[in-house]
């Protein structure tokens, strides 16, 4: 289960209606600073654990396209599939086939940074990972430890999201709308709100950017802020792009994050409202039922 569901179907969301003051800011500075500390020490380990193979897996692939283009006019079929077969496993591997790179770049810090907040909230491109059994073993200890801390952030995350919504609902209350109608206004504007920056706008950036449809831009904001992520659409883990701006994968991080927060509490919303709809049918079932019984009683 992903960390959005995860955190939808754990959290408590009524507690989100408590003031931000009641958890001291010494308590989140240091959260956030074992967040920020764990995640720089997940970075120099896969760096380490993985550099050296990705370095070899690059000169692999430049020696094989030269090879390929030396030798091709006297190549067989058999030679042509094994050439083939050895690009497909390279490109399986994470090793784009364009290019002659021969340097490091997935498992630079930068990278390994932003490879491991991928991996803490459990959005997983699939597009960049460890290949080394060392970093594979890592990764699971890594994750284990990490993923408990992710969830213990974004209870705050929670409440940066939800407070101004939970304010609105206090405005609404203090113009004399009942309880009822307050939580319907609040949730809708939330609803609405959080759709508006995390689904409708992003696409028209990434069809900028990254020449892509609007709808494909919806596709791909879903998928990541829901942590379902396919990896067939990326953009801040994206192995064929040498060039990536760090600014810009830094900025989408952090709408990831929030954007995860955002679509955890909207699912929470959506579970509690088929709840209560069951809740309701269980009870009108119950009450038709005691009204047959009454009605078999009376006519026997």
């Amino acid at each position: 289960m992903s960390l959005s569901r995860q955190l939808s179907y754990s959290f408590d969301f009524s507690s989100l209606c408590l003031r931000d003051e009641t958890v001291t800011k010494v308590r989140k500075g240091i959260v956030l600073l074992v967040y920020i500390s764990y995640i720089m020490f997940g970075a120099l380990i896969f760096g380490a654990l993985e550099r050296d193979f990705e370095v070899q897996q690059r000169h692999l692939a430049v020696k094989a396209k030269a090879d390929f283009l030396k030798n091709r006019s006297n190549m067989t079929k058999e030679d042509v599939r094994r050439f083939v077969q050895m690009m497909t496993s390279l490109i399986l591997s994470g090793i784009p086939p364009t290019g002659n790179r021969t340097t490091v770049f997935f498992w630079t810090f930068t990278n390994s940074f932003i490879t491991c907040i991928i991996t803490l909230s459990t959005i997983g491109y699939g597009t960049i990972f460890p290949k080394t059994s060392g970093g594979q073993m890592f990764c699971v200890v890594f994750a284990t430890i990490g993923i408990p801390l992710t969830i213990m952030l974004f209870k705050y995350i929670f409440i940066l999201v939800y407070l101004p919504f939970e304010k609105f609902g206090i405005y609404l209350q203090h113009k004399g709308l009942n309880e009822k109608n307050v939580y319907l206004w609040k949730n809708l504007f939330f609803a609405a709100t959080g759709s508006l920056f995390f689904l409708v706008l992003p696409p028209f950036l990434f069809m900028s950017l990254e020449n892509w449809s609007y709808i494909e831009g919806i596709y791909y904001s879903f998928n990541t802020i829901s942590a379902i992520g396919f990896g067939d659409y990326t953009v801040v883990s994206n192995p064929t792009k040498d060039n990536q701006d760090i600014t810009y994968s830094i900025l989408l991080l952090i709408w990831n994050l929030y954007g995860l927060a955002w679509i955890a509490l909207l699912f929470n919303l959506i579970a509690r409202c088929f709840q209560e709809m069951g809740s309701r049918l269980s009870k009108d079932t119950s009450e038709t039922e005691v009204e047959e019984e009454k009605e078999l009683s009376c006519s026997g």
